[in-house]
């Protein structure tokens, strides 16, 4: 077996645990969320994986690293969007939705990079990625709706509104990594986090005095501990290390097409678990999948095609 071959197998065993990591994490998290609010979950995930990415960070790049370069203000605010946003926002939201419909709204963050990508450059997509977008943001208004367009206002809107609100928090942070040249991704995860936390933290104390939050009890922690442990560590750390290594053994083209297929899990979690999503809500989430998968591969075709011109 070639170093070639090895380093693939190796990257898609990584990106087959992070496909069952994401896909288990919503439903999950739903459970959690009964004993234990959002603010105090998004802290509690945060916080303890900051910790970790930091002692990692140390470890495998030097203490010295662990330093934001002047450049604090910047890190912060991306890192209140991609932890306090988008950890705060997610979790409301998921309060009052399903894990499922959650799944599929996250899952069109690559469409959100196209389409914020276009909106800077001012350099449009080539017709064939245009095209996936339009397919699949069709297929997330066929599950969002069921095909009955007047629950854009009522039942679930407001949580699939907030869900979509962390989408976006995500996307802000994920491109906000790009003006870290000469950054880790490790670096740019462990010090965004540790100071995303200031903001978590901020967020915890507003919501704690205002009544929206509170604490929870030894109890609580108790009844839901398996799913905390499940959230915090799994998801939180072990998720974004398998992501991390998956990346850098297949590259970040590659790892994104696995990552399509984790809503894929949360379906079939929810219809374990006995619910059984109308043919409309199905046939949207087959949509969106095929067009994120079909614009995927169309992109590692284009990778491909620029790597063999510049040889």
């Amino acid at each position: 077996m070639t170093a070639t071959q090895r380093a693939h197998r190796q990257g898609t065993l990584y990106m087959l645990l992070v496909i069952a990591i994401w896909g288990a994490f919503l439903p999950v998290a739903k459970s959690a969320l009964r004993e234990v609010d959002p603010y105090w979950l998004t802290l509690m995930r945060f916080g303890t994986a900051a910790l970790v990415f930091l002692v990692l960070l140390g470890v495998r790049e030097g203490r010295d690293k662990i330093s934001t370069e002047g450049q604090s203000w910047k890190i912060l605010i991306f890192g209140i969007c991609g932890f306090a946003g988008f950890g705060v926002s997610l979790f409301e939201g998921l309060r009052l939705t399903r894990p499922e419909i959650s799944a599929m709204i996250l899952a069109l963050g690559p469409i959100q990079m196209a389409l914020v990508q276009w909106w800077r450059t001012h350099r449009r997509p080539d017709n064939f990625t245009q095209a996936m977008i339009a397919l699949a943001l069709i297929g997330e208004l066929l599950v969002v709706t069921s095909g009955e367009l007047a629950r854009l206002t009522g039942g679930d809107a407001l949580g699939n509104g907030l869900v979509f609100l962390a989408s976006l928090f995500w996307t802000a942070y994920t491109l906000g990594g790009q003006q870290f040249a000469g950054w880790s991704p490790v670096r740019y995860t462990a010090l965004s986090c540790s100071l995303g936390c200031i903001g978590i933290a901020v967020a915890v104390f507003i919501a704690t005095q205002a009544g929206h939050s509170q604490p929870p009890s030894a109890a609580q922690l108790v009844a839901v501990w398996p799913e905390l442990a499940y959230t915090v560590f799994c998801v939180s750390v072990f998720g974004i290390l398998f992501w991390n290594m998956g990346v850098a053994k297949l590259g970040p083209i590659s790892a994104g097409l696995f990552a399509n297929f984790a809503p894929v899990i949360t379906y079939l979690i929810a219809i374990a678990q006995g619910r059984r999503p109308d043919a409309v809500e199905l046939a949207g989430a087959v949509i969106v999948l095929v067009a994120l998968i079909a614009n995927n591969l169309h992109q590692r075709a284009k990778a491909h095609q620029v790597g063999a011109v510049t040889k």
